[in-house]
């Protein structure tokens, strides 16, 4: 079994999940606003979006997410 950690501009969450799925809605849902601004920005300034959220698991077990301005988010998968 798996669980997935995140690591968020350099903070663990207090959480840890079962699926790689369940901890990116999760950084949806607590950055929601910053993704949805950089859509619209990005629907009528056209230009390319800046968040990176919709990202593959890396086989490695570390994944980055990006947000804005430097706020990298990391998913840890680790095997119990």
């Amino acid at each position: 079994m798996y669980y997935y950690l995140v690591i968020d501009d350099g903070e663990p969450y207090d959480i840890l999940f079962t699926s790689y799925e369940q901890a990116v809605a999760t950084v949806k849902i607590r950055h929601r606003e910053t993704i949805e601004t950089d859509a619209v920005f990005a629907e009528k300034g056209g230009y390319g979006r800046a968040c990176e959220v919709d990202v593959p698991e890396n086989p490695s077990g570390k994944t980055e997410l990006y947000i804005e301005k430097g706020i990298y988010i990391y998913i840890h998968r680790f095997k119990v």
